[in-house]
């Protein structure tokens, strides 16, 4: 029995088994298009670097008008008002013990001075002495002064009602009674003014020549 042997391999097909792989032509074209792709990719890759190192530029539109606001929001903050300056205390009303300035008319003033206000049972020892129809009478010590112009003292410038607004009787002959007349500056003049009134608080008006009140003073009761 013969053994029937393989056909031999032609010249062409025996040099291409012997080459080595990377050197077949099936290989070397595939090769080459991924050599090519990476090559591109590599020089994209650098430009795009380039592009992001490049030096910032002036701001964008959006960025200048993100910051407009800020800059309004900041200016439109309404400056500190000025300290007010401080309130004028209003005069204190008249009391006994202080003096007060009264108006007498045509720029003159009196400085008038309430030095005691006390109650008792008599304001003189003569013959006119009377008793007090309302329980006790006040007894009103006064200091005149002259605080500009010319003044004049008169007993007859004060009246007097208790507190619940019934007219005092002013009594005419108290001892040492506030005298009348004219007060130049820089003199004084000093008495009593007497009142029939009853026990309480006590209002007493001051005043002008031409009667008119041109000031009062509250007596406690």
């Amino acid at each position: 029995m013969t053994q029937q042997l393989p056909p031999a391999p032609d010249a062409e097909t025996a040099s291409t088994e012997a080459r080595p792989f990377f050197k077949k032509k099936r290989f070397l074209i595939p090769a080459g298009v991924l050599v090519l792709g990476i090559a591109l990719g590599s020089c994209s890759g650098g430009s795009k670097q380039v592009s992001e190192a490049a030096p910032a530029g002036p701001p964008s539109s959006a960025a200048a008008a993100a910051s407009e606001p800020a800059s309004a929001s900041a200016a439109a903050v309404p400056a500190a008002a000025p300290a007010a300056p401080p309130a004028t205390a209003a005069p204190a009303a008249p009391a006994v013990g202080v003096p007060f300035s009264v108006k007498m008319r045509n720029g003159n003033v009196a400085r008038i001075t309430v030095v005691s206000a006390v109650r008792t049972d008599a304001v003189t020892t003569t013959a006119f002495a009377t008793a007090p129809k309302s329980g006790s009478f006040l007894l009103l010590e006064v200091l005149w002064e002259t605080e500009s112009g010319k003044t004049t003292s008169n007993p007859l410038y004060f009246s007097a009602k208790d507190a619940n607004g019934r007219k005092a009787d002013l009594q005419m002959f108290a001892d040492n009674q506030l005298p009348a007349g004219d007060v130049m500056p820089g003199d004084k003049s000093r008495g009593f003014v007497a009142f029939d009134v009853a026990v309480g608080p006590v209002t007493v008006m001051i005043a002008d020549p031409l009667l008119q009140e041109a000031a009062r003073i509250q007596i406690p009761g």
